[in-house]
């Protein structure tokens, strides 16, 4: 016969492994976040006219987070500004840094026959270490074919991007970061 400890190793190592297992199972169901958000989704993929309302609508997902309101703000001044092709507007909604990059000339060229809409903020992840946020995007967007991306050359185009967004000189704005520079896209 064996000592009384090596009696009672078996079943603490099944009540051991048990609750890791448990702990491990409450943990993904806490911390596992949908591909999409869950119930009904904040604007319908293809009802009306595309590319559908201009106003920047919440997720469930995205509206559980605590800086949804001023993402949800900037966003809207940012597409607003490209729908009404005002640089000076979309300058105001990015940061600094990014509208040092671009030219207004150039810029309104490359817009003057966009219209986004159907924007909705999928999710938002707060970069604690970065100090910024990235809100996960969708929405369509309209042009001439001749001003659309040349690696999908249509003239509707659903878009699926990530904007980080930043406080810059006490405002929330629209980052250029290399997140923004793989945006998957597919023809309407």
């Amino acid at each position: 016969m064996g000592s009384a400890a090596s009696r009672w190793l078996v079943p603490a190592v099944v009540v051991i492994t048990g609750a890791a297992v448990a702990a491990g199972m409450v943990g993904r169901a806490v911390y596992l976040r949908p591909a999409e958000a869950s119930g009904e989704p904040a604007v319908a993929s293809s009802a009306g006219a595309l590319p559908g309302s201009g106003e920047v609508r919440l997720s469930a997902d995205s509206f559980t987070h605590p800086d949804r309101q001023q993402v949800q703000a900037v966003l809207q001044r940012y597409f607003d500004a490209i729908n009404a092709r005002d640089f000076a507007a979309w300058s105001a909604a990015v940061t600094v840094r990014r509208a040092s990059q671009a030219v207004e000339e150039t810029w309104k060229d490359a817009y003057e026959s966009t219209r986004d809409g159907g924007v909705v903020v999928q999710r938002i992840e707060s970069d604690v270490v970065g100090r910024r946020v990235r809100a996960f995007i969708s929405f369509v967007s309209t042009q001439d074919v001749a001003k659309a991306p040349v690696a999908l050359p249509e003239g509707c185009i659903r878009w699926r991007v990530v904007y980080v967004v930043v406080r810059e000189g006490g405002e929330w704005r629209v980052d250029e970061a290399p997140e923004n520079r793989m945006p998957q896209m597919e023809r309407c």
